[in-house]
């Protein structure tokens, strides 16, 4: 048994509650585009946002129902922003499978993104929290303005390593920490519990990106993601801000270059990814997610022992080692 299937166990009655409701919440549409939906229904991921949202309601009480919706809503807006960044990105493939774009095209794409969108905020609205509502939007806010920054600093070839960190924060960590926090909130945390708690998922989802980053400077296999992909649309991500900044000046120069002028030929993404492994891109990545580990692991010590504590504790593991 793989350890995310070990983790899954330990909420395994509400996920199937939460599985339920999400197939449920995609049904019943329109007539000419409930076989589109289908299509995007049949996509089930890993349900980290779920897992994270159960544990953080079990380590602050008990779940119950508004856990479950809280988790619905979360999953249809995460559903909404992968059919748009697809589009963005010209993605093909998600999960080895075509895309919503590949498989209809962008202008459908777009439209059941927006449609999906509209029914996490119909359910949120149902929520009648104003918590709730607060969340969610600024959770909307920062992935829209996360996924502008990385499209502007593609074309800028921004290289900063704080700059990448407040796009990753904006347009990834924020979904977890709003998964964490609204768990929290659905146990009847205090607002200094729902705010460590948001930290905790805020490091899940930093952890969670920078391994994703990694993955692109090696063969993807059955990830379904081209090598060097995200170098090829402009993405400058850690391991290779880390080699420019610890590389020799001349050889760092002639990189940037390469940058720069968005010259991402085959022959130069290789060098490119060449270039971050020799200068130790990857083992610094690798140091910045032990590094958010510990830090991690500092916070849930304020929590008392609890299946939940070790599920979440293994789930960053998982998250930081996990092979696609």
């Amino acid at each position: 048994m793989d350890k995310l299937t070990g983790i899954t166990q330990s909420v395994q009655r509400e996920i199937e509650t939460f599985n339920n409701l999400f197939a449920a919440s995609l049904q019943d549409h329109h007539s000419d585009f409930q076989s589109m939906i289908d299509f995007i229904s049949g996509k089930n991921g890993k349900r980290i946002r779920p897992i994270v949202l159960i544990l953080s309601a079990k380590l602050c009480g008990e779940t119950n129902q508004k856990t479950i919706d809280y988790a619905l809503i979360l999953e249809l807006l995460h559903t909404a922003t992968l059919i748009h960044d697809d589009v963005v990105d010209n993605t093909m493939e998600r999960r080895a499978q075509p895309s919503v774009n590949a498989q209809f095209d962008n202008r459908i794409a777009v439209l059941l993104g927006d449609y999906i969108l509209s029914l996490a905020i119909a359910h949120a609205v149902r929520a009648q929290n104003d918590i709730v509502l607060k969340i969610i939007s600024r959770l909307a806010h920062n992935l829209a303005e996360g996924e502008l920054s990385q499209l502007i600093d593609s074309k800028k070839a921004v290289v900063a390593e704080d700059r990448y960190f407040d796009v990753i924060r904006k347009k990834t960590a924020i979904l977890l920490s709003s998964c964490s926090e609204l768990g929290a909130l659905s146990a009847g945390a205090t607002p200094e519990t729902r705010e460590k708690l948001r930290f905790i998922g805020e490091n899940l989802g930093l952890c969670f990106q920078i391994r994703d980053d990694i993955f692109d400077y090696f063969d993807q296999g059955e990830i379904g993601k081209p090598t060097g992909n995200d170098i090829r649309e402009g993405k400058i991500t850690l391991p290779l801000i880390h080699a420019l900044q610890a590389a020799p000046q001349p050889v760092s120069s002639a990189m940037l270059e390469i940058i720069s002028k968005q010259e991402f030929t085959p022959g130069n993404i290789r060098q490119l990814i060449e270039f971050a492994k020799a200068y130790h891109g990857i083992e610094y990545a690798q140091s910045r997610m032990q590094e958010i580990k510990a830090k991690t692991l500092e916070l849930l010590a304020d929590f008392p022992c609890s299946e939940a504590k070790t599920a979440m504790i293994d789930l960053m593991g998982y998250i930081i080692e996990r092979k696609k």
